[in-house]
């Protein structure tokens, strides 16, 4: 009698132990799956970061490419911001390719170029991510010989 006693007070103690035990589970899997849910996000930020500095840099080299192809004693004159015609219609593609599918905010704020007296060039390309506050920059410095 005194054992079924024991027993029957022994299980009493236990009951709800495996309600517990689900719950403290779902709370470590809850948590995991939060885990990985902030992970994805910051991989998806990530990559559309790089996909920005990456299209500003194809649009920075682009642009250098044809000064590499043109006369380098007009440099000046065709080529720097904000007069320069050749400068004007990069200008415009980059733009265009903002509105398309490039660089978010480009548009608000132009690429700039700057030609010194010794041919050294400057090319700056602008961007601003979506959520982000403030603008992101892509600089490319190349000499074009004479």
């Amino acid at each position: 009698m005194r054992a079924s006693l024991r027993s029957a007070s022994l299980f009493r103690a236990q009951r709800g132990i495996v309600l517990i035990d689900a719950m403290v589970a779902v709370v470590i899997f809850s948590i995991g799956v939060l885990g990985m849910v902030a992970l994805q996000a910051a991989a998806i930020k990530l990559s559309s970061d790089a996909k920005y500095r990456s299209d500003a840099a194809m649009a920075a080299e682009r642009i250098i490419a044809q000064m590499w192809a043109s006369d380098p004693a007009a440099l000046a004159a065709n080529f720097k911001s904000p007069d320069g015609a050749a400068y004007k219609t990069w200008k415009d593609t980059v733009t265009r390719l903002t509105a398309q599918s490039g660089l978010p905010g480009a548009s608000a704020k132009p690429p700039t170029i700057e030609v010194s007296a010794d041919n050294i060039v400057t090319v700056t390309v602008y961007w601003q991510a979506p959520g982000d506050a403030g603008y992101h920059n892509y600089v490319s410095t190349t000499y074009v010989a004479r």
